[in-house]
């Protein structure tokens, strides 16, 4: 059909548009209703979207999108006043949750190490979209367990690169393993002096060009044009499109222009976020939650639990107090969007089965529809906590 691209992303959003109304009726949070409206119109549920590949080629656009948006809100000189909780909490955090999920996985599932180790890649990482958006809603953001949070996922969103990197070699991808460490390790710095280069000599200039303009438009499209070729890029060099955009969105972060590619594209941001979103849904298929209901509800207890003792081990590490540790495990008890990525590359890779793939999906999915509520009432937690010890006090 010569217009079935614009057919498509018009059902898309007009279906999310509807969803989304009904689920703010009813007090839902408006990304649950985007991951309703990709189960809607997933090709395991209708034959809108009947090719697998298109919906796949959706949720690269979506993660692209993302990443970039993720990548262009990271500020160094942020980081360094919160440097000691990135470091240690986040560091920690990640540590203890692949820590504690790849051996409970080694020890309770027929699961080689490589296999058990990945669910802990996937495990790690929590969702910086909904928990932040939640936290500034509510005003939550400056309090001691929002800064805690917020250091978290800023250590979380710097892991995806080595993760994503560190993948193919954990699949035993590329022969002899310490071979593919020390490519991996090449590959790491050649990127980090490549991105050095072009933040400080290349695109600072290119875009000191573009402005004489004195366009807004003109600058958004010289944007546009660096990132995909920084994606591509990155694409060359065997990596992914989406690390590109990351890397792309930190690059020009770092730049004199960040304050107008910002005022550019974040206002896109909860279109590119609903586009992830959606498309996350329509690679569900809703029958996993009829055919493997107990899995479903296990996996998502056990995440829930690993993540959430991962978090306040991690918490005191940093010597916080106890009911402010319990706050910030609980608040990055679930599965974030990067996993997702991850869980895709795991699919090509074989390091986890398609029927585990639906698994995760449901799991995340489902943890991520109560991770408003519990973000919101996670000072109940330090009150209960508060009274517990009292009472064996």
């Amino acid at each position: 059909m010569q217009h079935e691209i614009l057919i498509n992303i018009c059902a898309l959003f007009g279906v999310a548009t509807v969803v989304v109304i009904i689920c703010n009726y009813f007090k839902i949070r408006y990304i649950i209703g985007y991951l309703i409206t990709g189960v809607l119109l997933s090709p395991n549920t209708t034959s809108l979207f009947a090719d697998m590949e298109e919906v796949e080629t959706y949720a690269e656009i979506g993660i692209i999108l993302l990443l970039f948006t993720v990548g262009l809100e990271f500020s160094f000189s942020n980081l360094k006043k919160i440097r000691r909780y990135v470091l240690v909490g986040g560091a920690s955090q990640v540590g203890f949750t692949i820590g504690i999920t790849s051996l409970l996985i080694w020890l309770l599932m027929p699961a080689t190490f490589a296999e058990s180790t990945f669910w802990g890649f996937l495990y790690a990482l929590s969702s910086t979209a909904i928990v932040v958006k939640t936290l500034q809603d509510v005003n939550k953001i400056n309090t001691p367990h929002g800064k805690f949070i917020l250091a978290v996922l800023l250590f979380q969103d710097i892991m995806i690169v080595p993760l994503m990197l560190f993948t193919p070699i954990l699949a035993g991808v590329g022969g002899d393993p310490t071979i593919q460490l020390l490519y991996l390790l090449g590959k790491m710095i050649l990127i980090g002096g490549i991105s050095y280069l072009l933040a400080r000599f290349v695109i600072p200039f290119i875009l000191k060009v573009v402005m004489k303009v004195q366009s807004q438009e003109v600058f958004l499209i010289a944007t546009i044009f660096l990132v995909i070729s920084i994606c591509l890029a990155t694409d060359k060099l065997g990596l992914s499109l989406a690390l590109g955009a990351f890397i792309a969105g930190l690059i020009i972060a770092e730049t004199d222009y960040n304050h107008i590619a910002i005022s550019c594209f974040l206002p896109f941001r909860y279109v590119f976020m609903s586009f992830f979103f959606i498309s996350m849904g329509m690679l569900l298929d809703f029958r996993i939650f009829l055919e493997e209901p107990g899995w479903v509800i296990f996996w998502s207890f056990f995440a829930f639990a690993v993540k959430a003792i991962a978090g306040i081990l991690a918490a005191r590490m940093l010597k916080v107090d106890w009911k402010t540790a319990v706050a910030a495990g609980v608040s990055v008890a679930q599965i974030g969007e990067f996993s997702f990525v991850l869980a895709q590359s795991g699919l090509e890779l074989e390091l986890i089965s398609e029927n585990n793939y639906q698994i995760f999906l449901a799991v995340s999915i489902l943890l991520m529809a109560v991770t408003p509520f519990i973000v919101m009432n996670a000072e109940s937690a330090q009150s209960v906590f508060k009274k517990n010890q009292m009472t064996n006090g």
